[in-house]
C-alpha cells in the first residue's frame, strides 16, 4: 500500500516537474521590451522618441507613438484587434516611424504630452509637433483612417 502511494506522489511531483518546465520555457520565450525596442501588436516600437524624430525626419514619415502599460487590460485588445488588424499593420510597418512609451517608465514624456491613462496614440511629424491624437481602445475601423489621413498629411509637406 505505501509503495503505491510512494509511486504516485512520484508520478504526480515528475508531471508537476515538466509542466512547470514547459511553462517556463514559454515564458523565457515571451518578451514585451528590451533596452531598445518594445514588442507590441506584432509590431517593433523604438523606446527612443530623440532617435525617433531624428528617423522621420530623415524618412519624411509621421511617428505613431503608442503609450501603453504592462497591466492594462484595453492595450493587450487594442494591440491584437486594432494593432494586429491587416492594414493598419502594414501601414504602420512601412509608411510611419514607430516609438512605444510604457507609462510606468516613461513618466516625463507622458506628462509632457498629457497622457495619463493607456492605451493612447499620439502622432506626430518629424518636429515633433502633434498632428491628431486617439485616446483609448478604439477598434481598427476607427484608427485606419486617422493613420491614413496623417501619412498623407506628412507625405504632402
Amino acid at each position: 500500500m505505501k509503495t503505491k502511494k510512494l509511486l504516485s506522489i512520484l508520478v504526480l511531483i515528475l508531471i508537476i516537474s515538466m509542466a512547470y518546465g514547459t511553462y517556463n520555457l514559454s515564458l523565457s520565450q515571451f518578451k514585451l521590451s528590451d533596452k531598445n525596442n518594445s514588442y507590441l501588436g506584432g509590431l517593433t516600437w523604438s523606446r527612443s522618441l530623440d532617435a525617433s524624430l531624428q528617423k522621420a525626419q530623415q524618412e519624411n514619415k509621421p511617428i505613431a507613438m503608442y503609450f501603453w502599460a504592462i497591466w492594462c487590460q484595453y492595450c493587450a485588445k487594442f494591440q491584437s484587434d486594432t494593432l494586429g488588424n491587416p492594414q493598419v499593420k502594414e501601414i504602420l510597418e512601412k509608411d510611419y516611424v514607430l516609438v512605444a512609451m510604457d507609462l510606468d517608465i516613461d513618466r516625463d514624456i507622458s506628462r509632457k504630452y498629457g497622457v495619463s491613462y493607456p492605451p493612447y496614440v499620439i502622432f506626430l511629424d518629424g518636429k515633433g509637433d502633434v498632428l491628431e491624437r486617439i485616446p483609448g481602445a478604439v477598434d481598427a475601423n476607427y484608427f485606419l483612417p486617422i493613420v491614413t489621413k496623417v501619412r498623407n498629411q506628412v507625405r504632402g509637406k
